[in-house]
């Protein structure tokens, strides 16, 4: 997507942790603040890390081993102690420098927290939460990062309903969204359509192939070849569906430009990056909802949580001229407003440092 410039904050100091004591209210004497950002999902890291860099702080980025990640149980249980072993120079330099904020993203990684002998923030993404907490032996070690933790960020709101006991620590930090300075065109017919959400059954796909066969007569229908699920319904729906590999982030913007109409997942309730990638690139979007999780300001997408829902969606959009153009616009200010770049340096810099930092 293009770049979108993001102003310098420059202050006289900011309020922090303190030499990893715990939190006082003290002006940092140099006028920033030295930051971990440890791990990377989906390159949210990456891009806090920058905005933290543009408004002033000095950011070290610290990558953990993958080593097994993608490995079921109980195999997955083989990787464990080598990627422990792994992990030992990030510990060492965690230790051994002087941060003023060490943000942990992934809980599972919140376990360098545990061994640095210093405060830290954790950030969940989600699977960290709404599945280790259904396993015996990560759902003790994610309780205990949880309890060890300064402060744990999530990046959806249906995510709390799985930590249970933690309200006072949970911060709401909702996914920072690059968007362009100047919106794009709008679709004007339903011509061309995207199942924009990776294969797997906590994004409920299984809702949305069926229909498929239904939706391939008025529309193009592409897919992402991403997935634990995705050979199968490679093989089950390659007749009617394109499935293509997952593209770079920097050229998702232009992808998604491709289509009209953007299908996102059918689980969670609570709207994803892919779903809000969608939004920022000017695409109507229709996905499974949970109205509820945004009382304040409710995002302007189409709701549906089936096939048949998807189907009249399409349908009802499907040459609607004005309604595409409403929701591209829409979509897209939503998106500034509540994921913008400008907005989650906000957040953030507020959670690390208190309120003055937020203004």
């Amino acid at each position: 997507m293009p770049c979108v410039a993001v102003p310098s904050v420059s202050r006289p100091g900011a309020t922090g942790l303190g030499r990893g004591h715990g939190p006082v209210s003290f002006w940092l004497d140099y006028g920033v603040a030295r930051i971990a950002m440890v791990h990377d999902i989906v390159g949210v890291a990456a891009v806090q890390a920058r905005l933290l860099r543009e408004a002033g702080h000095e950011v070290d980025q610290i990558a953990l081993s993958e080593l097994g990640a993608s490995w079921k149980w109980p195999v997955k249980a083989i990787a464990v102690p080598l990627r422990l072993a792994n992990y030992l120079p990030a510990i060492a330099k965690l230790r051994g420098t002087h941060y003023d904020i060490v943000h942990i993203h992934w809980l599972s990684q919140g376990i360098v927290g545990l061994l640095i002998g210093r405060p830290f923030f954790a950030q969940a993404h989600g699977s960290d939460l709404h599945v280790n907490m259904r396993n015996p032996v990560l759902r003790r070690l994610t309780r205990l990062v949880m309890e060890k933790a300064r402060m744990v960020f999530y990046v959806t709101p249906d995510l709390p309903a799985y930590a249970p006991g933690f309200d006072d620590k949970l911060r709401y930090l909702p996914n920072p969204v690059e968007v362009g300075d100047k919106p794009e065109p709008p679709p004007t017919k339903v011509a061309r359509a995207v199942i924009f959400t990776r294969l797997a059954p906590v994004k409920g796909v299984e809702r949305i192939f069926p229909g498929a066969e239904r939706l391939r007569k008025s529309v193009e229908l592409t897919a992402l070849d991403w997935g634990p699920l995705a050979a199968d319904y490679a093989q089950l729906y390659g007749g009617l569906v394109r499935f293509v590999r997952p593209i770079p982030h920097a050229e998702v913007g232009s992808f998604l430009r491709q289509f009209d109409v953007v299908i996102g997942q059918m689980q969670s309730g609570g709207l994803g990056l892919s779903e809000l990638e969608a939004m920022a690139a000017g695409r109507p979007v229709i996905t499974g909802i949970n109205w509820s999780l945004y009382p304040d300001d409710p995002p302007p997408v189409i709701a549906a949580n089936d096939a048949d829902g998807i189907v009249a969606a399409i349908e009802k959009l499907k040459n609607d001229e004005k309604e595409l153009a409403r929701l591209s616009r829409e979509g897209r200010e939503w998106v500034v407003r509540n994921h913008g770049f400008a907005r989650h340096l906000q957040l953030l810099e507020s959670a690390y440092f208190g309120r003055a930092a937020s203004s």
